[in-house]
């Protein structure tokens, strides 16, 4: 499950979980590919580099092997909570282009307004 070593089914009825959190206090690290990932359609402002994602099954923090490397997690937290360039790199495999989501799926859904 995104990505661990384990690979068994997950039981029935658990829950995945995707926190994100945004810290103005710590300085993020700079990727240099940051414009390079793909993005979420439905994401339609930018969002600055002092965010971050937790990922969680039943309650169990993941750790992604992505997230590991120095500059690809909180410099205090640490390795569990991503940043979000980080967690994006790790998703781009499996987030669906609008071409491709236009012809499995139909037309995509309109875009979040999202107010700060």
């Amino acid at each position: 499950m995104m990505g661990s070593v384990d690979p068994n089914w997950l039981p029935f009825a658990s829950m995945l979980t995707f926190e994100l959190f945004k810290d103005g206090a710590t300085p993020a690290p700079q990727p240099a590919q940051r414009n390079a990932l793909p993005k979420p359609s439905t994401l339609t402002q930018p969002v600055g580099e002092d965010h971050y994602v937790r990922v969680l099954l039943n309650d169990q923090v993941l750790t992604l092997p992505t997230c590991q490397a120095h500059g690809k997690h909180h410099s205090h937290m640490g390795p569990s909570l991503c940043t979000l360039d980080a967690f994006l790199e790790h998703v781009a495999p499996i987030i669906a282009t609008e071409e491709e989501y236009a012809k499995d799926c139909g037309t995509m859904p309109a875009a979040f307004d999202y107010e700060e």
